[in-house]
């Protein structure tokens, strides 16, 4: 009865949340699991019922696991320090993919274990990047908000997964002006943890390496000169209201980024010159929006139609042309976000590598498991 009891609050609590397909799929398990058992029963034979027994709980319990990782929730490991000082190179998190909803298989090697048997198939692994099946995606509990950090794939082959933030929504317009973040024009208040390259006068060297080797800060001082007091180096606005508190510090500067010759590998327009620290305005896709195709967009948007929207534009004579006809309009089929590292030199992100697919979205980060940092859990 109490078994019954809590499995009823169960369901209900999902239909509340709005996760239908996960209470429904709570219900059919258990119908599933009650009729095996019972033919089970029926079994006469005890060595061969003990046989079809531990097969059946071997299965439901591999189907469980399957369910869970590929729908509820996943276990990941943060590769790089791009997220530090939230997140730093060694951190086991654990990924919600509920609140968004979770994605379902674009191809078999989407599906743990059963992805083990694909990979040794060698003409399966040569369509590692195709997608078998359309994208699909279940119901989740909550949209997308900026601020949210969240795990997505970066790449094709569904092998490289990154944690960044979102800064930018479908439809956004987004601009960096020095260092600063702009959503439609307002200016995108960051999390403490988020760090920039300052310049500063150290005005106590002594107390200075004090106290950033009691709180167990991390820094790459670069001085200016031999003689001088005045560095830089990278700190997040929490360290750098610590340090102003303690009076070490003072004459505090952010460094901007001017355009260099490396800083060419950021995305960009025919006519930009943009760097980490300043960029835009650049408006996100969102799904249903129609761009005009000019030499702007067609660079800006390029990278996204020929791998997300399976759209081969081609450009001639200041023409472009699809699937052999002349357009000069495009309707984005997907929605678009527009990613950054909290560590904001020293991260990959969409500045470079550009808008990110719902397609790609794993889940939101909900917790840290172990600290790569502390070695604990």
């Amino acid at each position: 009865m109490m078994k019954k009891i809590l499995i009823s609050s169960l369901v209900l609590f999902l239909i509340v949340l709005g996760l239908f397909w996960l209470s429904g799929a709570i219900l059919l398990f258990i119908v599933a699991y009650n009729i095996v058992s019972y033919y089970i029963k029926l079994i006469k034979h005890s060595f061969l019922k003990k046989i079809t027994k531990c097969i059946a709980v071997f299965l439901f319990l591999s189907t469980s696991l399957i369910f869970t990782k590929l729908l509820v929730f996943d276990l990941f490991r943060i590769p790089s320090s791009s997220m530090e000082n939230l997140l730093y190179p060694g951190d086991v998190i654990v990924v919600n993919k509920l609140k968004y909803g979770p994605k379902l298989p674009c191809s078999p090697f989407d599906i743990p274990l059963v992805n083990l048997a694909f990979y040794r198939n060698k003409n399966a692994l040569s369509k590692i990047k195709d997608n078998w099946w359309n994208y699909n995606r279940l119901g989740g509990t909550t949209n997308i908000e900026r601020g949210d950090v969240f795990v997505f794939s970066l790449d094709l082959s569904r092998k490289y997964f990154v944690v960044k933030r979102c800064v930018g929504l479908p439809g956004d317009t987004i601009m960096i002006v020095k260092g600063e973040v702009y959503a439609n024009s307002k200016l995108y208040n960051s999390p403490e943890t988020v760090k920039n390259s300052c310049s500063f006068k150290l005005k106590d060297k002594k107390k200075f390496f004090t106290i950033i080797d009691s709180l167990k800060i991390e820094e790459n001082l670069i001085y200016e000169n031999d003689s001088s007091n005045r560095a830089s180096a990278m700190f997040s606005k929490h360290e750098l209201q610590i340090l102003q508190k303690m009076n070490c510090i003072d004459s505090i500067k952010k460094n901007v980024d001017f355009f260099k010759d490396s800083q060419e590998e950021l995305i960009k327009t025919a006519h930009s010159s943009w760097t980490l620290d300043e960029m835009g305005p650049l408006l996100i896709p969102k799904r249903g929006m129609e761009i005009n195709l000019n030499p702007d967009t067609f660079l800006l948007y390029k990278k996204i139609l020929s791998l997300f929207e399976n759209a081969i534009i081609t450009q001639q004579n200041g023409n472009y042309f699809m699937n052999g006809k002349k357009v000069d309009k495009y309707k984005f089929k997907l929605n678009y976000y527009f990613m950054m590292g909290d560590n904001r030199k020293g991260t990959s992100d969409s500045r470079s590598w550009g808008f990110l697919p719902e397609s790609n979205i794993v889940g939101k980060v909900q917790c840290v498991l172990f600290s790569g940092k502390n070695n604990k859990i």
